[in-house]
C-alpha cells in the first residue's frame, strides 16, 4: 500500500495548478515511496523472468519468434506493474486503460509482439504523467530503458542457408554449424529442411559482430558445401 498515496485523503486542489503540480514531483522526492516503487517493478520483472526463461521452454526454442518471446513477455510484465499502480491511485483509470488497449490491438499496426510491448509501456508511462504520477512514470522509464537496453545487446537472428548441395547436404549442414562458432555466435537452435536442401540456424551473436564480417566468416566455407545465405535480424 502507499499511504502517501492512497490512506489519506487529500484536501481537493484544482486539477489544473500549481499546487497539483508541484505535489506529483514532491510525491518523487519521498524516498520511501520511490522504493517502494522500484521494488513493486522490480519484483515483477524477476518474477516474469521466471516464467519468460523457464528451462522448458527454452530448450525447445527453435525459431527466431521463441528466442525472442521472454523479451515480450517481461516487457508485459512491467506494464502490468505500472497498470496496477496507476489504478490503485486511480481507480477510474482502468476503464481508460482497457480503452487505449483496444484501439492499440485493432486499430494500431504496431509491428511484432515485442514493438507492441514498447508501445504500451510508453502509453502507461504517459498516461502517469498525464495524471501528475511522477513516483510512478520515472522510475518507470528509467527502468524500461535499462530493460530493453539489456535485452538489445543479445542480437538473437536467424542465418538461412539454402541451395545446398543435396550429395553433401549434412557435410555443409556441418561446415556452417563450425563457421557460424568460429565467428563467436552462439547457436541456439536449427531447422533442418533437407527436401528443400535448407537450414536455418538461431543464432546469438557478440553485440560488436557487423553483417560484413559475419558474412565474410560464411564465405570461408568450402565452395562445395556453399550455399545461398540470408540474415535476419542480424
Amino acid at each position: 500500500m502507499k499511504p502517501d498515496l492512497i490512506d489519506s485523503p487529500a484536501p481537493p486542489r484544482a486539477p489544473h495548478s500549481l499546487d497539483a503540480l508541484l505535489t506529483g514531483w514532491r510525491e518523487l522526492g519521498s524516498p520511501w515511496l520511490l522504493a517502494d516503487m522500484l521494488t513493486v517493478l522490480a519484483v515483477a520483472l524477476v518474477l516474469g523472468a521466471a516464467i519468460a526463461y523457464h528451462p522448458s521452454t527454452r530448450r525447445r526454442a527453435s525459431s527466431f519468434e521463441d528466442v525472442e518471446q521472454p523479451k515480450t513477455i517481461l516487457l508485459y510484465s512491467m506494464v502490468a506493474a505500472i497498470v496496477a499502480l496507476m489504478v490503485e491511485v486511480q481507480p477510474a483509470m482502468a476503464f481508460v486503460i482497457f480503452g487505449i488497449g483496444g484501439l492499440l490491438r485493432f486499430r494500431t499496426d504496431t509491428g511484432s509482439a515485442k514493438d507492441t510491448g514498447r508501445v504500451i509501456l510508453v502509453t502507461v508511462v504517459g498516461l502517469s504523467c498525464g495524471l501528475k504520477i511522477f513516483v510512478v512514470a520515472v522510475p518507470a522509464t528509467a527502468m524500461g530503458w535499462g530493460l530493453i537496453w539489456l535485452l538489445e545487446r543479445q542480437r538473437t537472428g536467424t542465418i538461412k542457408v539454402s541451395g545446398v548441395p543435396e550429395s553433401a547436404f549434412h557435410e555443409a549442414v556441418r561446415a556452417y554449424r563450425e563457421a557460424i562458432a568460429a565467428l563467436g555466435c552462439k547457436l541456439i537452435g536449427e531447422q533442418i529442411r533437407f527436401t528443400r536442401r535448407e537450414v536455418v540456424f538461431v543464432v546469438d551473436a557478440p553485440p560488436t559482430l557487423s553483417r560484413e564480417t559475419l558474412h565474410d566468416g560464411l564465405d570461408r566455407v568450402a565452395a562445395e558445401l556453399r550455399g545461398i545465405v540470408e540474415l535476419e535480424q542480424l
